[in-house]
């Protein structure tokens, strides 16, 4: 917000700070913040448990509102309502026929010299991993773990770029690193692989440079001992582990469901997905146009 607040100051935009609109506000981080620069902001989100914690967290009293929207518009808000629309992270995890219809009623409801300030992906993900060089290693002072079948745990993690080249995300760079779980069934002998991952949240990692972060690890659906393995990983889970003792392997036993009345494979499909979408800029732009908008600056991180 603070580096939105200085490309405001700096081009002169929005000509008025009345109303911002914070689209996707989850629970509310960013419309927090955005209080700051604005008399009145919205936060608006499809979830109800988001709106609600949103509600909870609010240090702002009347000055900020969170807002339940279920449309597929912002059909609540009339024309030239806000100063400021503002979404990030929110509409690359919608499918591009409502995203498109979303950054049109962002045009709609902005207020003439109101500004819309939005990130959606405009190409598949491309990411540019080097043929040689590059090597992780992940640690935990972790040894054991007891967890409900489809619960989680959380596990401190290390992860150190033991390669010859720096890992991560920048305008030159786009080799990003994550931590993935494999389960190992002891009775059985199955192996299911890729079963869950986070994402390492440094932009870049030097060589002989490490980060500590938590890794929330879900459980398998079916109860038993098992031998959890965590590896590291590109975005296309090739694993940068190189040697042995590159990887960690901790015992984890994992108890049935307290939920009786329903089997585990029917749980394990309840477990939520994350669509992943992008739309073309000139397909954008277009909207914009379209709108009676126009496109002032477009900042890419796409390598």
């Amino acid at each position: 917000m603070a580096q939105l607040a200085a490309w405001m100051d700096q081009h002169g935009l929005p000509e008025q700070r009345k109303a911002a609109l914070d689209f996707g506000c989850g629970v509310g981080r960013l419309t927090q913040a955005l209080c700051q620069y604005f008399d009145l902001c919205v936060g608006v989100d499809i979830a109800p448990s988001m709106i609600a914690k949103a509600k909870e967290f609010n240090k702002h009293g009347k000055s900020c509102i969170y807002r339940l929207n279920e449309d597929a518009k912002l059909a609540s808000f009339p024309d030239k309502t806000f100063d400021l629309v503002h979404t990030r992270l929110v509409l690359q995890h919608i499918r591009p026929q409502i995203a498109q219809r979303y950054i049109a009623e962002f045009v709609r409801v902005l207020r003439p010299g109101g500004l819309a300030a939005f990130q959606c992906p405009s190409t598949e993900n491309t990411f540019a991993y080097p043929a040689e060089g590059i090597d992780c290693k992940v640690e935990t002072t972790c040894t054991s773990i007891s967890m409900e079948a489809l619960g989680k745990a959380v596990i401190p993690v290390r992860v150190t770029n033991t390669g010859r080249l720096p890992l991560g995300i920048s305008k030159t760079l786009n080799s990003p690193i994550r931590v993935v779980n494999h389960w190992s069934c002891l009775s059985t002998g199955e192996l299911q692989a890729n079963a869950g991952y986070m994402n390492v949240t440094k932009d870049i990692l030097e060589p002989g440079e490490s980060f500590d972060f938590d890794y929330e690890v879900p459980a398998p659906a079916t109860a038993g001992d098992y031998i959890l393995i965590l590896d590291t990983a590109d975005f296309f889970n090739r694993s940068f582990t190189r040697n042995a003792d590159e990887y960690v392997l901790i015992q984890a036993r994992v108890t049935p469901h307290e939920k009786t009345d329903t089997g585990p494979e029917a749980l394990a499909t309840q477990r939520p997905r994350t669509e992943m979408h992008h739309i073309p800029i000139e397909t954008v732009t277009g909207i914009v146009k379209a709108m009676g908008g126009r496109i002032l600056d477009v900042d890419s991180v796409q390598v």
